[in-house]
């Protein structure tokens, strides 16, 4: 098993390199772009990041497979990163500045350790099973909050508008009453690590990929928080739903969603 201290330093300076080279292209009015049918759309910034990411992290560790947003599956082994090269692609070709890089290794399909950093405020937030999260050094830990009055929630819904996209919408109408306030920021793997550091009391996904959210959700499970599905399952690369909070958000969420999406 590759140790913490082995990853961290590793492959810290080439996920900040990465980010070098997503801000080389931020702002530039001639950004290259192409549509994905129901998926958004590609530029090439997300190109050139995960290029690079594959690339130092085949040299580092030539042992493990990738699961990567633009180019997809390759390699063989139980230890895989799962790679988002760009999460928050709309926002970063608008100058939206919300967006990140998102690293997962997992090992035989559970995040072992991951980063999602963010280039533009120079946040690095990093987890490894059993040891914790942090950011730039600072341990994180989940909102002690205990009930949905007073929370901000995140959604994260995809651009396809699938059954669960609009029954969420719907579900929304029963929980809107109840916390203080919806979000709705476009960048999954960056929500999850606010709600690892506090800053959010939880999110709400459906039908995003596993390269959204691998990293971030070890985020919050290392900070002390629950992640699952809207059934209360684990949440594997096959999720089509996800609930992140700190406990007593999560199962007040969990209780909600889950007499919604049965009805």
């Amino acid at each position: 098993m590759y140790s913490y201290e082995q990853l961290l330093k590793t492959v810290e300076p080439i996920v900040r390199n990465a980010g070098d080279i997503l801000l080389s292209y931020f702002g530039n009015d001639d950004l290259k772009r192409e549509e994905k049918e129901g998926k958004g759309s590609v530029t090439e910034a997300d190109m050139h990041s995960e290029r690079y990411l594959i690339a130092e992290l085949t040299k580092a560790f030539p042992e493990t497979s990738f699961i990567a947003e633009e180019s997809g599956e390759s390699g063989q082994g139980e230890y895989c990163w799962v790679i988002d090269p760009l999460d928050g692609t709309t926002n970063f070709e608008r100058g939206l500045p919300y967006f990140c890089i998102s690293v997962a290794l997992t090992y035989k399909g559970a995040p072992l350790f991951g980063i999602v950093y963010q280039p533009l405020l120079n946040e690095l937030f990093h987890a490894y099973k059993g040891k914790g999260a942090f950011c730039n050094g600072k341990r994180l830990q989940v909102t002690s909050k205990q009930a949905l009055e007073g929370s901000v929630l995140v959604i994260g819904l995809p651009y396809a508008k699938t059954e669960r996209y609009q029954q969420l919408v719907r579900s929304l109408q029963d929980l809107a009453v109840q916390v203080y306030a919806f979000r709705f920021f476009g960048a999954a793997a960056l929500d999850l690590a606010y709600v690892a550091c506090a800053g959010l009391e939880g999110v709400l996904f459906v039908d995003l990929g596993w390269w959204d959210v691998a990293a971030g959700m070890l985020l919050v499970q290392e900070s002390g928080g629950l992640v699952t599905d809207f059934e209360g399952s684990e949440v594997t690369s096959s999720f089509t739903s996800l609930i992140a909070a700190g406990k007593p958000v999560h199962e007040k969420l969990k209780k909600v969603l889950k007499v919604e999406f049965r009805n």
